[in-house]
């Protein structure tokens, strides 16, 4: 029986891993945030604050004793990039100041990072990105923890694994970086006022190469490398396995949400649409929705981002599946379609 800790399960994509491991019969789940999850799950809780130095109680150490996998997920933003990484670095040494000297078992350390490592965040990159490209002088908060990681193992019984996933998709509540969410609460609000959804990013956005990561997907890459040898140490990105363009998807997404589209209109989302908020309330309850806000379904300024980035955007996965992880099946409107299924499943959006 192998022991999963998840830091940061109320992210996108610590609460698809939880539920991801919950069906797993090998596995027993130990999932932590700062704050309570915003969902229900089988999974024992465990709440932790990592800004700061972790005081133990005798009751979560006979719990942490057993963790074999360590599985981190969590951020924290800073507008100084600096900031941010001692921010996120403390994140991380605090963790494993609590839980290393505690969990004698521990055999793997798997941590995100993401296209913030190719310097997605600077607008332009070199693509097809690979896992073996150059830093940027940057600061990033990705490197220090990868050093960090490197460094910290030496010597140990334990190992690590990073994943690269790229713009991710799920199913999840305030959270800064949810295309999911942004695409679907964008189209309803405009089917509400019956007007068609426009791309709202530049013509030369509209057109240029993306990929996406869906969060059950990622869950599953996750797992396999927890689980196989020859991944310690080691890299990977993890996408959906295809490449498209704006102007390729962003019909089907109209016809799927049964919302009309019209040619792209460039404006900012954030500027525009955060003043929705009574129009988004009345969906609420029209449609009997969970009482979620506009402002804890959405970040409009992530969107704002993604759809100006005017040069291609993409990673390669061909490691990942040469190690033998196969499920990359490049199938991003099915996987963007049934998120947008379970959003309703769950009541988030009619």
């Amino acid at each position: 029986m192998n022991t999963a800790l998840i830091i940061g399960g109320n992210g996108i994509i610590g609460k698809a891993l939880t539920e991801h491991f919950i069906l797993e019969q090998n596995w027993s789940v130990l999932v932590s945030s700062r704050s309570p999850l915003h969902y229900t799950t089988k999974a024992k809780y465990i709440s932790f604050d990592l800004s700061k130095p972790v005081e133990i109680t005798f009751e979560v150490k006979e719990q942490l004793k057993n963790v074999t996998h360590l599985f981190f997920a969590a951020y924290t933003e800073r507008s100084n990039p600096y900031e941010q990484v001692d921010a996120n670095m403390a994140l991380l040494k605090n963790l494993l100041n609590a839980v290393e000297p505690i969990a004698k078992k521990l055999t793997r350390v798997i941590f995100i990072q993401g296209g913030k490592a190719y310097g997605a965040h600077l607008g332009y990159y070199k693509t097809p990105a690979i896992e073996t490209d150059s830093r940027s002088i940057t600061p990033n908060f990705y490197y220090d923890q990868e050093d960090f990681l490197r460094k910290r193992a030496e010597g140990k019984t334990w190992n690590w694994t990073a994943l690269r996933p790229d713009i991710i998709i799920g199913v999840t509540v305030k959270n800064a970086m949810n295309m999911a969410n942004i695409l679907a609460v964008y189209a309803t609000l405009c089917k509400e006022e019956n007007i068609p959804i426009r791309f709202p990013g530049s013509e030369k956005a509209y057109h240029v190469l993306v990929n996406l990561t869906d969060a059950s997907l990622l869950a599953k890459a996750m797992q396999w490398v927890s689980e196989e040898e020859s991944t310690a140490n080691e890299i990977f990105n993890i996408t959906n396995g295809d490449v498209f363009r704006w102007s390729q998807l962003w019909p089907k997404i109209g016809e799927f949400l049964g919302v009309d589209t019209a040619s792209p209109q460039p404006f900012s989302l954030q500027e525009y649409l955060s003043g929705k908020t009574e129009l988004w309330n009345t969906i609420v309850t029209k449609y009997n929705l969970q009482p979620y806000s506009l402002d804890e379904m959405v970040q409009w300024g992530f969107g704002d981002f993604i759809f100006n980035v005017e040069t291609d955007a993409f990673q390669d996965v061909s490691k990942a599946r040469q190690f033998g992880f196969h499920q990359m099946n490049g199938n991003t409107s099915s996987l963007l379609f049934d998120t947008f299924k379970q959003l309703q499943n769950e009541r988030l959006i009619p």
